[in-house]
């Protein structure tokens, strides 16, 4: 980023994402007033009032189909990681790892872009990207791998610090050496990215004082409004409205004016505690659109309507939250699974059973089963937890004492 004054687009970016230290994270909260609707409805599912109009929802949901892909992708395109790695650069000027070895850390939870904000931030810095090693290196039991670091003076980055260990007898050494290298200041300067369950397991392994980090702040209700009218690609003066199925009511506006958020959108910060990258999915598996036997009926009752959409387009937000389930025969060892993907941010087959007492075609079949229920995907060759699964998992392994991260 430029040393010069910010420009007004600079100073909105660097207000959406904001970098802070571990301590300073701050869930979202509900406010007063959505705490009290939320408690009112619970309250009115026990004394139902016998009126219809309180009964009906504005639009049933099987009055709505499912968004077509492509225009899903232009409603909710995939987050600009670029933008929060420039506004990282801010707060890297006041420094927050080991000021003696200028090593920074960068700790993102899943679905969070840690690996893509620390990347771009090496390119934009000309900075060299070490690579992680391969499994074999990682397991080798003399921890001596060496990757090609730059010269002296000139800076380094690893995306992935979770790609340098594995939770096994041989696969720690790597990664011990490789922090008392970095900690002790013989690599120089460089910024770490890290998934937040890999931070928490390594703190646990490791005897040395790792350096202070930085994380992305929790969205709250009105950054993520923003961040969330910035995703739909708008062309010249077209608008957007996000309307309720159940209620009707505004949940969002794009173009987006403003540092307040609708209920809907508050709610939806509160939870997902502040993660954006769940929260962008949850957001886009909600959206529907209104079926064509609906369409013709809205002409039949053409000037009825009390709402004025103007010249917007509509787009309904299905009152349901896409919440996944649990397995019904989820024991230990889907919670073993589970823990460890999260871990490791992802592994592959043959390294998932690496890391568990369990024969691979079990992991394998648990792996299977939990994804046909949406809670886990593939991504790069790994599996992973889902971003819509993430929320759920996270509560349950938290539940049954699972060391989990400090969000």
């Amino acid at each position: 980023m430029s040393e010069d004054a910010p420009t007004e687009a600079e100073k909105a970016q660097l207000e959406l994402w904001q970098f802070v230290p571990l301590s300073a994270y701050a869930q979202p909260e509900l406010a007063a007033r959505s705490a009290a609707v939320a408690a009112w409805a619970t309250f009115r599912q026990l004394f139902r009032s016998e009126h219809k109009e309180e009964l009906v929802p504005v639009r049933q949901e099987d009055a709505l189909r499912a968004l077509p892909g492509m225009h899903l992708e232009h409603l909710v395109r995939p987050i600009d990681w670029r933008k929060a790695s420039a506004a990282l650069d801010a707060a890297l000027r006041e420094p927050s790892g080991d000021g003696a070895t200028g090593v920074q850390f960068l700790i993102g939870q899943p679905h969070c872009g840690h690996p893509e904000i620390v990347a771009d931030w090496a390119v934009r810095h000309g900075a060299q990207i070490i690579e992680p090693p391969s499994y074999e290196e990682v397991l080798s039991s003399k921890g001596c791998w060496r990757a090609t670091w730059p010269a002296v003076g000139q800076a380094w980055a690893i995306p992935c610090l979770e790609r340098f260990f594995l939770r096994s007898a041989n696969g720690l050494a790597l990664v011990r050496n490789l922090l008392e290298e970095i900690v002790s200041g013989r690599r120089g300067a460089g910024l770490i990215g890290c998934d937040s369950w890999a931070w928490a397991f390594l703190q646990r392994v490791s005897a040395l004082p790792l350096p202070g980090a930085l994380t992305l702040q929790a969205f709250d209700g009105p950054r993520l409004a923003r961040l969330l009218a910035q995703l739909a690609d708008v062309d010249g003066q077209r608008q957007l409205l996000f309307r309720n199925a159940r209620s009707g009511n505004t949940a969002l506006t794009v173009p987006h004016d403003g540092d307040t958020a609708s209920e809907e959108v508050a709610q939806l910060a509160a939870h997902c505690r502040g993660n954006v990258g769940t929260a962008r999915d949850y957001w886009r598996q909600r959206l529907r659109a209104v079926s064509d036997s609906a369409v013709e009926f809205d002409k039949d009752k053409a000037g009825t309507s009390e709402v004025d959409e103007s010249d917007a387009e509509v787009i309904w937000v299905s009152a349901t939250q896409p919440e996944p389930a649990l397995p019904v025969e989820a024991d230990e060892d889907v919670a073993l699974v589970l823990h460890a993907l999260l871990i490791h941010n992802g592994l592959g087959d043959e390294m998932l059973a690496e890391v568990l007492p369990l024969p691979r075609h079990l992991c394998m079949a648990i792996v299977l089963r939990l994804q046909k229920l949406t809670l886990l995907e593939r991504h790069e060759g790994r599996w992973r937890v889902s971003a819509l699964g993430y929320e759920l998992v996270r509560r349950w392994l938290r539940g049954r004492g699972f060391l989990a991260d400090d969000f």
